[in-house]
Parts: structure tokens; C-alpha cells; sequence
């Protein structure tokens, strides 16, 4: 547990430190970057992560979704989709970054990281982080909004990318052990950020009232015991149709586009949209900056 406290305080010096100075373009970048992620795995972050990009996507946003969930990174199963190459062959330079990019369902673009592509950006060198950090600047320009779907856990690779992000959704159920992990997440970002926005979704929930009695008691407990307000957003019902997507491989804004589930996920969408924007971190450059720092990087 001493080691895991260390470890953490490390991450937090790297992340507080001063970015190296960004190329001018940098500053006219408009795209938000928005942290999908959970205290525990089993909750359907993946699949609202998805579906989130897909409602994003209808509403006229250009959508990237980033697969950075080093364990068990399947974006690409849940739409059906078997990519060539993924994150690692870009970094052990076989593959530009622009050459993996994938075309998905209603024109959202997908970067697949494979089982060791996230885990490769902690070794990086200083050349290789520049080129990367390169792409990225072009690859932003083609967004307005991009997710990036985390681990589950509060592992350290977890904890990197939701740092390192202004934005995060928290996905959770309404069942205890999830809630007391989401609030383990919220404690975490709380304590090691300064000003975080976090949104929290209940997913799975048998109503309405089971999923807006676990929003209040996220809330309050963010409010009685850190001072903080969280938003949240709203709730995805327990829905077959999204049991069947699942095992389809195909989303279920598409095989179920007037399902509970999907309409519940168009509307949290537009609530999203809807949301503050975090200025100060309105590029994917800067993100994946934070990101090599935390993992031990100077970028």
C-alpha cells in the first residue's frame, strides 16, 4: 500500500510539471478530450464509449475514439471490426499514426492501441515521444470531440489517462461495490487535480428512480466528504437489446436504434455536448503530453 501511495505521488510531480512549449497552431486546436472510464471492469464502459461516439456522431461532431484499455483494448470488437494494426506498430515505428486510423459506423475514426500499444508509450525516447506527439497535432485537427476508453480499475495506466484528462465520465451501476469504486476514482482525481470535471452515468439500471438514488449518493458523498460537485448526467436502463448488440458485435444505436438504451444514450450525449467545456485542455497534443509525463516521461 506504501509503495502503491509513492508510486501515485510520483505520477502527480510528473503530471504538475511544466509542459514543454507547444508549437503556436497548438493554441487554435478546439477539440475536447473526454476521459471514459470506471473504479471497476463489468460495468459497460466500452460499450457506452462506443455508442457515446456514435450519438456524438449524428449530431454532426466529428467523432475519434481512442482505445487505450492495455488489458482488454476492444473497441474494435464491439463494432465488429478486426484492425491490421493498432498503436504499438506506430510506435515501434512501422506505421505512421494517420496509417491505422480506421473508418468506423457513421464516420467516427477509431485508433486501436492492441494488448501493448499503451504500455509502450512509457518507453518512449525523447525523438520517438516528438513524432508521436506530431501526428497527434495533425490527427487532432480532423475532430471535434475525442474519447478516450480507459481501463477499468484504479490501476496506474487507468489513473494516467484520467489525470491526464480535464474531462472524465465515470461510468458505474447501481449496485454497491460499483458505487464505492466510482468513488474511489472520484477521490483520486479529486485529490491529485485541481478544479476536475467529472460526470458520472449509471448504467444498467433497472429504472429511473434505482439509477438516480445511486447518482444522489455519488453525489453526496463527493459533496459531504471532498467539497466537490460532480454532474450527473443521467442513466442507461438494462436493455436486451444492448445484451444482443453485444454478442452481435454491432452497436445499439445501430441494431436497436429505438431501443431504451439507445435513446437513453442519445440523450446523454446531448447532455455532454451540452456541458462546460475545459479550456485549458482543448487538444489531444496536451493530453497525451500529460500522459507520457505520468508515465515517467519529460515530454
Amino acid at each position: 500500500m506504501q509503495d502503491q501511495a509513492e508510486n501515485l505521488r510520483q505520477m502527480v510531480e510528473r503530471l504538475n510539471a511544466p509542459l514543454a512549449a507547444e508549437k503556436p497552431s497548438l493554441a487554435h486546436a478546439n477539440c475536447r478530450v473526454i476521459a471514459v472510464t470506471s473504479g471497476k471492469g463489468g460495468v459497460g464502459k466500452t460499450n457506452l464509449s462506443v455508442n457515446f461516439a456514435l450519438a456524438l456522431a449524428t449530431r454532426g461532431k466529428r467523432v475519434l475514439l481512442f482505445d487505450a484499455d492495455m488489458g482488454l483494448a476492444n473497441v474494435d470488437v464491439m463494432m465488429g471490426i478486426i484492425p491490421q494494426y493498432n498503436l504499438a506498430h506506430v510506435l515501434n515505428g512501422q506505421k505512421t499514426l494517420a496509417e491505422i486510423v480506421i473508418e468506423g459506423p457513421n464516420g467516427i475514426k477509431l485508433v486501436a492501441s492492441g494488448s501493448g500499444g499503451v504500455q509502450e508509450l512509457a518507453d518512449l525516447n525523447e525523438t520517438q515521444r516528438k513524432k508521436f506527439l506530431d501526428a497527434l497535432m495533425a490527427l487532432q485537427n480532423q475532430a471535434d470531440v475525442i474519447l478516450i476508453d480507459t481501463g477499468a480499475g484504479l490501476h496506474r495506466n487507468v489513473l494516467a489517462f484520467a489525470l491526464a484528462a480535464e474531462e472524465v465520465v465515470i461510468v458505474t451501476t447501481p449496485e454497491p461495490t460499483a458505487l464505492m469504486d466510482a468513488y474511489g476514482m472520484i477521490k483520486i482525481i479529486y485529490r491529485e487535480k485541481k478544479h476536475p470535471a467529472i460526470n458520472v452515468i449509471v448504467n444498467m439500471a433497472a429504472n429511473q428512480a434505482e439509477a438516480d438514488e445511486a447518482g444522489r449518493k455519488l453525489s453526496i458523498l463527493a459533496r459531504r466528504f471532498l467539497n466537490l460537485e460532480i454532474d450527473y448526467l443521467g442513466f442507461v436502463p438494462r436493455d436486451p437489446s444492448m445484451i444482443r448488440a453485444v454478442k452481435e458485435q454491432k452497436p445499439v444505436l445501430l441494431s436497436a436504434p429505438t431501443s431504451p438504451a439507445a435513446v437513453s444514450i442519445h440523450r446523454l450525449s446531448e447532455a455532454l455536448l451540452s456541458g462546460k467545456m475545459q479550456k485549458n485542455n482543448a487538444n489531444l497534443v496536451g493530453f497525451f503530453k500529460r500522459v507520457t509525463q505520468i508515465f515517467g516521461g519529460d515530454a
